[in-house]
């Protein structure tokens, strides 16, 4: 058996993914989570093989949570759900060293496939992200913050979601602004649009 935990903030999102899992007799789902702190502490308790993991998630989520699990968790191997667009998250995820990065609409086939193709394959290796272009540069928390305030949030937005201070917030967002050349928020989503960091959005 494969044991598996769920973390995503979405109930219906846990009980549909418990569905699918549920169809297969090599899949057994152990914990579920909603937010960081539980993902955490799941993967502390090293009761599941492989972690189904949502990025957008109430505290310190994000590429900054996914380094965090797989430190406290290396055997544990973490398959990535999220609704941005795999061909421009899907390198940082996996240098950090998850075993793979789906699109929520992934079929069942493909997220069962996947959970036993990480259960059996060896643990990724962890290595820097190649050079490219600035935003691959960014620290996972600058990453973070600049996906949160292209999609709309404010700095105090994000440091209360984030459980940090307003001031290290602004911080970060001074950093990747200077890191992408980005003179005010329009630019950052100016970018973030031309290298489809999340879905299309509009400066104001």
């Amino acid at each position: 058996m494969i044991s598996v935990a769920i973390i995503d903030d979405h109930p219906i999102v846990r009980a549909g993914l418990r569905g699918i899992l549920s169809t297969d007799k090599e899949l057994v789902v152990v914990a579920e989570g909603g937010d960081s702190a539980g993902a955490v502490d799941i993967a502390r308790s090293g009761r599941a093989d492989v972690m189904l993991l949502d990025l957008s998630l109430p505290g310190r989520g994000g590429f900054t949570l996914l380094q965090r699990l797989l430190d406290e968790a290396p055997s544990m191997r973490i398959i990535v759900l999220s609704m941005y667009d795999p061909e421009t998250h899907k390198e940082r995820a996996v240098s950090l060293g998850a075993s793979e990065y789906l699109p929520k609409g992934s079929s069942a086939e493909t997220i069962i496939s996947c959970i036993k193709r990480a259960a059996t394959l060896p643990q990724p290796r962890r290595g820097k992200r190649s050079d490219g272009e600035p935003h691959t540069q960014l620290s996972n928390r600058q990453y973070d913050v600049l996906v949160k305030l292209v999609s709309g949030r404010s700095v105090t937005d994000i440091a209360t979601e984030l459980n940090l201070s307003v001031k290290t917030v602004s911080s970060h967002k001074i950093a990747v602004q200077r890191r992408l050349d980005a003179a005010s928020v329009v630019d950052l989503v100016n970018y973030a649009n031309v290298h489809a960091l999340v879905p299309r959005l509009e400066a104001e």
